[in-house]
């Protein structure tokens, strides 16, 4: 599949209400705007109410009569979706398939930027559990596919646009009976194309679940914004943490959900958070962070901006209102000219773009906030110069590597006692395994960590030497006697925090707090906190073998081969500011052509493409 990068379309004139006011020419005006601006692929959003106007007609003493069609009153037998609907979405179709556009189809839309948009004859209905809701579902979703499944330039069927904010769930396995059904009645009448979630705020303990939707869908879907639900709101989002947690976010869906998976939405919110030239500078490295990571696409929120529309639920909420690539008059935003840009770029690179090679995994456990400290573990390895998949393991074996993180450790349950047996395993045949505390629960400490517990300490607060410089931290910690470990950091109190134990053929580290948490929580933690270090002393034989090395923790470094003998190495600067970098090359290697950019200078949220070759 070729990289997916375009935006998430509703008409400029209309918004959600485009479906009622179709106009052919104009939409074909519109895509060969986007065309023209870079766009080759569009989630688009058929109008649930629209497309299934089912309203229910009553009789005497309020007995229900029969379903009528909400616009005209007639009778409505089977299904009750509406075939004008249908016949536009066609032409609608053929329209994206005529100037080159690929489409990814939200088939359910029944929520949309803050309002429930459903059949009116389920209004004020559970769309998630109501059982009528579920039939009407299910006859909408057979009638769409089969309908449109001859048209070409689908190449994706999406569940629906957040379906998981239709309405509450009391348990997991409501979501996932909502979740089958859709997909069911997809495969039922397309099984030759794959499926993605088009969902948002999934994640480990929650009822919307990111291995139930891997188990249901094939494609995993994320919609990072600078927001409160990921972490990105803590400082400006040009900055490291939010320029590289939507990428992190996505590895971690991927990783839970064994499914590739891409960033459906993203954008900026309004210009309270940051200018027209930082959405901009968002743009850029996301694309370019998207691709060098193995994501299968990314697409901006939204085409336009819908300042101009004076309905709900445009009039709800000011925020809605300027996110797209072009403003209210159609003229082009900053973002327009970056996406035009990275397009034109993308389509200079190979294609598909390589795999990332990835040099280890975080292991998450049970009882730690996994979403945050999988993205916080993602990102002190990006810093470091190493890329670190996720792995949560439960009853299956772990994946075979040299390189284990297991970040902030806590509770009684930190693993089954399986896989922690087999962690171990794997360290005793030559394997590194690096652990952070959190308050945890572990056994044979003296063996495991080569130190031995007097005790812990919760909600200490501290100082290490980190770059020459007196780093505060703070967090849980056990009172140490070193037995057979190296301790290569302690305190100013002169207990050990960071450990390196010699176990087997192997080695384990032990960092004795979280860094992982404190960099998450804190504002511009990971500038902050140079606690990057300690992944980088653990992963340095791995670090040592890259082809191209740059000693910057603002610049993540991604290998993707392309053979035995040559690779492309991407270096992003993930941060708000240029820099000089002081790239150093492999002995082995040699930097064969540069593919985008300049090793000179990178600038803020860019980056350079290099290929390199084995001498």
């Amino acid at each position: 599949m070729e990289f997916m990068l375009g935006v998430n379309y509703w008409g400029r004139d209309y918004g959600t209400e485009m479906w009622l006011h179709y106009d052919p020419q104009a939409i074909r005006n519109e895509m060969k705007q986007l065309y023209d601006c870079g766009v080759r692929c569009m989630r688009v959003f058929p109008n649930w109410r629209d497309f299934q106007p089912i309203e229910k007609a009553y009789g005497h003493l309020g007995r229900f009569v029969e379903y009528v069609n909400s616009h005209d009153g007639r009778p409505v037998y089977g299904d009750g979706v509406d075939m004008d609907r249908i016949e536009e979405f066609h032409d609608f179709c053929q329209a994206a398939q005529e100037v080159g556009m690929t489409l990814v189809v939200s088939i359910v839309t029944g929520w949309m930027s803050g309002r429930l948009f459903v059949p009116p004859a389920i209004s004020g209905k559970n769309p998630i559990l109501d059982p009528e809701a579920l039939v009407l579902t299910r006859r909408y979703v057979h009638r769409f596919v089969k309908e449109l499944k001859n048209e070409k330039s689908i190449i994706m069927w999406d569940l629906g646009n957040e379906s998981n904010c239709m309405g509450p769930v009391g348990n997991p396995f409501d979501a996932y009976k909502w979740a089958s059904t859709v997909v069911d009645s997809i495969r039922a009448e397309d099984n030759t194309r794959p499926i993605s979630s088009g969902m948002h705020a999934l994640d480990f303990y929650v009822n919307w679940k990111i291995v139930h939707q891997g188990e249901l869908c094939d494609v995993l879907t994320t919609h990072p914004y600078p927001s409160p639900t990921i972490g990105g709101n803590k400082e400006p989002y040009t900055r490291l943490r939010t320029t590289f947690i939507p990428t992190a976010q996505t590895i971690y869906y991927s990783g839970l959900s064994k499914r590739p998976a891409y960033i459906q939405e993203s954008g900026t919110f309004t210009e309270t958070i940051g200018s027209l030239e930082m959405s901009a500078d968002f743009m850029r490295i996301q694309i370019l962070s998207s691709l060098s990571n193995g994501l299968l696409g990314y697409q901006w929120w939204c085409a336009w901006d819908q300042s101009h529309l004076d309905f709900s639920p445009y009039t709800w909420s000011i925020m809605e209102e300027k996110l797209g690539l072009f403003d209210a008059n159609g003229d082009p935003k900053p973002v327009a000219h970056v996406m035009k840009s990275m397009s034109k770029t993308i389509e200079g690179l190979p294609s598909p773009f390589p795999k990332r090679k990835s040099d280890g995994f975080c292991i998450l456990s049970y009882e730690m906030n996994q979403q945050n400290n999988a993205m916080a573990s993602l990102t002190f390895g990006k810093q470091a110069g190493i890329d670190l998949d996720v792995v949560f393991s439960e009853g299956e074996r772990l994946p075979d590597s040299d390189l284990y993180f297991l970040p902030s450790i806590t509770g009684w349950s930190i693993l089954r006692k399986g896989t922690w047996e087999e962690l171990l395993d794997r360290v005793d045949k030559g394997a590194t395994l690096c652990i952070s505390y959190d308050g945890g629960h572990m056994i044979d400490l003296p063996k495991v960590l080569g130190a031995e517990s007097m005790g812990v300490m919760m909600g200490v607060s501290h100082s290490i030497e980190l770059d020459g410089k007196r780093v505060p931290y703070r967090g849980n910690e056990i009172l140490m006697k070193p037995l057979s470990a190296e301790v290569l950091l302690e305190n100013g109190e002169g207990n050990p925090v960071f450990l390196k134990n010699k176990y087997g053929n192997g080695y384990i580290y032990f960092i004795n707090f979280s860094p992982e948490n404190l960099s998450f929580d804190t504002p511009d933690g990971f500038n902050k906190f140079p606690f990057y270090l300690m992944y980088k002393e653990v992963a340095r034989e791995w670090i040592e073998k890259k082809p191209i090395l740059v000693d910057d923790r603002n610049i993540g470094i991604t290998v993707n081969p392309e053979s035995e003998s040559e690779s492309l190495v991407t270096l992003l600067n993930y941060s708000d500011k240029d820099i000089v970098p002081e790239i150093r090359v492999n002995g082995e290697y040699e930097i064969k052509e540069i593919l985008y950019g300049n090793t000179d200078l990178i600038p803020k949220c860019d980056g350079v493409i290099l290929r390199v070759k084995k001498k």
